[in-house]
């Protein structure tokens, strides 16, 4: 039946149900379609009712009574709304964001327990990015947790014909407090992960691009944050429809198209920086491969902001189409936000798999038993041929591949000397290639004085 109405008759009905189960506060624990009946009973009962009366029916004062009449008069046409509203579609919510919610939370929260056990048996202290990357953690908890009670808040109905005026009050509450804070959350991780690449190496390029990044996020984030919160001039717009001296002059979906686009920008950008470093590492290709992938899994977050940004464009308000539009919004926040923590710790989690699951992402000839009897043909020996451990601060020695042959591409001579050395040890990787006097490849310890502190694995 609903296809006799189109999409225009849709939105006058959804409006009026709004508008009159709002303005009365008879009904604003009742559906506000119950409004609109009530209306249309009024003039059943009482043919010569005039405005005046009606207006006295409903309780309204002289400043709601204007804005209903600038919109609705003559009010016995609008009592013919209530014949449309067994036309009307009355789908029902699409559900609660909680399974999603949970799935996700604690999915994190193993990857972030990981993350921090990886930085602390490696290198014996918790880092200031992994500090940072905690605290968006935790956002991004409360924000998903906030997303679950948005949700639920607003009723099993979709359409505001099935919603009381509390219900769609409190769930627009909900929604703007969502949409505000969003920009915060999202900067939080890439600031995690953009002080992790300004800590990664000295790279003069790498620092130019992760500043410029940082300030373009910075002022995104802003800019989302002001827009959203400041697009009326009384913040509180959900308590002002009757008022006439409310004014929203910010276009708010192009505001949030807007910061959103430049959002996903900045995402490819934090994904995409350290590709050149990982580039320039002297690695075996599959290596290189993994390396690329690893700092690469930061795309599918960017896929699911954009799907997230597609949703709140279909959205200009929820219900107002007889569709439930903000579970989308709020479902692909969850999974954009927990995808962008989880996969900014991959790096973590890959240099734990090569402290406690070495053979995994062993690519030598050699195991475990191999250097050990190296170790014992040679002595033991500490000099430059075999080296030293370094010891981290938890007094571990992490192991990278060497060979035999002096001056290799990651020597000090390189070009790239010793901050890519630097770099490659901070990403779990080969600081140096050289050759045995037979050419084997082997794993030994890195070599430096026994006074070094290794700058430890991601």
């Amino acid at each position: 039946m609903a296809d006799s109405l189109t999409q225009s008759d849709i939105l006058y009905l959804t409006l009026t149900c709004y508008y009159w189960g709002s303005s009365s506060k008879h009904f604003i624990n009742q559906h506000t379609s119950e409004a609109v009946k009530a209306l249309a009973q009024l003039y059943i009962d009482y043919p010569s009712i005039t405005d005046d009366q009606v207006a006295s029916y409903y309780g309204w004062d002289n400043r709601t009574y204007d804005i209903m009449a600038m919109n609705f008069a003559p009010f016995n046409e609008t009592a013919f709304a209530a014949e449309l509203l067994p036309l009307a579609p009355h789908p029902r919510a699409t559900g609660s964001v909680l399974p999603l919610f949970i799935v996700f939370t604690v999915l994190s929260t193993v990857v972030m327990a990981l993350r921090l056990w990886s930085r602390w048996s490696l290198l014996g202290r918790i880092q200031a990015f992994d500090w940072v990357a905690l605290v968006s953690y935790f956002l991004i908890v409360a924000w998903g947790a906030y997303g679950v009670h948005a949700s639920i808040v607003g009723g099993d109905m979709a359409s505001w014909c099935d919603r009381s005026y509390f219900q769609i009050k409190q769930q627009s509450i909900a929604y703007n407090i969502g949409m505000i804070t969003y920009p915060v959350v999202v900067l939080s991780i890439k600031l995690a992960l953009l002080i992790f690449y300004y800590q990664l190496s000295t790279w003069s390029a790498l620092r130019a691009a992760v500043l410029v990044t940082a300030f373009i996020s910075v002022g995104n984030a802003l800019g989302g944050f002001f827009a959203f919160l400041f697009q009326c001039n009384k913040v509180n717009f959900w308590d002002a429809e009757f008022d006439l001296s409310l004014e929203c002059k910010v276009h708010t979906l192009k505001a949030i198209l807007g910061t959103g686009i430049v959002n996903i920008i900045t995402d490819a950008l934090v994904w995409v920086i350290p590709m050149p470093l990982v580039w320039k590492l002297q690695l075996y290709p599959r290596e290189r491969i993994i390396a690329f992938f690893t700092f690469g899994l930061g795309g599918i977050a960017c896929v699911a902001a954009a799907v997230r940004l597609k949703a709140v464009e279909d959205s200009i308000r929820f219900g107002i189409d007889g569709k439930d539009s903000i579970l989308p919004i709020i479902a692909w926040g969850i999974i954009e936000l927990n995808l962008a923590l989880i996969c900014s710790s991959a790096p973590a989690l890959r240099a734990l798999l090569m402290k406690h699951v070495p053979k995994l992402l062993s690519y030598g000839s050699s195991g475990a038993s191999d250097i050990k009897s190296i170790f014992k043909r040679s002595g033991g020996n500490t000099g430059g041929s075999a080296g030293t451990r370094v010891q981290s601060a938890a007094g571990k020695s992490p192991h990278i591949r060497v060979h035999s042959v002096p001056q290799s591409p990651m020597s000090p001579q390189s070009p790239f000397g010793k901050d890519m050395s630097t770099a490659s040890i901070r990403i779990g990787y080969v600081e140096s290639e050289k050759r045995d006097s037979v050419g084997t490849e082997v794993e030994l310890p890195i070599q430096h004085p026994p006074s070094a502190r290794a700058k430890g694995f991601v």
